[in-house]
């Protein structure tokens, strides 16, 4: 374990959340409170240190630091206000790939590179379907958020991939019967499912230690 490491992007994940904050505040339909910031920026922070114990000098570390800093991110916009906008959805996406495509490069292994474009695809399929089939229940941002979920837990492999998807439902439900009998939300509330989906392909790779 490279405690310097773990230090350096933990703290490499607090500045860059911070930074990325105001990408956010473009927008009024986006803005966050911005007693939001220090929570947004504290999480990226701490979830880039667990991903570098995990992934320690892997090519790849640099390419899921960046999932957990614009994906919590998105995942706070998602939950204030139901909305993944195209403006850093896209970026995310082409981001990841080239981050992806550069650890490839230095790892020699393309295969794992063409595992995450085919589960990059595969999921936007899976997603794309489940929005047509009930509109209401998918919104189009999480269908284009699928796309980078599917292109990372591809990358990391089939296992990760499946754990990634069905992963993504098990903790929306849970949240769902959290807020539900906490009082936050009633039966009939919508919960948005893009920081389920986010939440999903951060923690599969902490809890089953693949990377």
């Amino acid at each position: 374990m490279n405690i310097l490491l773990i230090a350096a992007c933990a703290a490499v994940g607090l500045a860059a959340g911070n930074v990325a904050f105001p990408l956010a505040q473009r927008e009024a339909r986006t803005a966050l409170p911005a007693r939001w910031r220090l929570p947004v920026a504290a999480l990226a922070g701490l979830f880039c240190g667990f991903l570098a114990v995990i992934f320690d000098a892997d090519p790849a570390l640099p390419a899921f630091l960046y999932l957990a800093v614009m994906g919590i991110l998105l995942g706070a916009i998602d939950a204030r206000h139901k909305l993944l906008p195209n403006r850093l959805v896209l970026p995310f996406l082409l981001g990841a790939l080239g981050l992806l495509g550069v650890a490839s490069l230095m790892s020699g292994s393309w295969v794992q590179l063409l595992g995450g474009v085919l589960g990059a695809a595969v999921m936007f399929a899976v997603y794309l379907v489940m929005a047509l089939i009930k509109p209401g229940g998918m919104g189009m941002g999480d269908v284009k958020l699928a796309a980078v979920v599917g292109l990372y837990a591809g990358y990391l492999g089939l296992n990760a991939w499946l754990l990634v998807l069905v992963g993504a439902f098990v903790l929306n439900a849970v949240a769902i019967v959290v807020l539900v009998l906490g009082r936050v939300l009633n039966r009939k509330s919508e919960i948005p499912f893009g920081p389920s989906m986010i939440a999903a392909t951060i923690l599969v790779p902490l809890v089953s230690g693949v990377g």
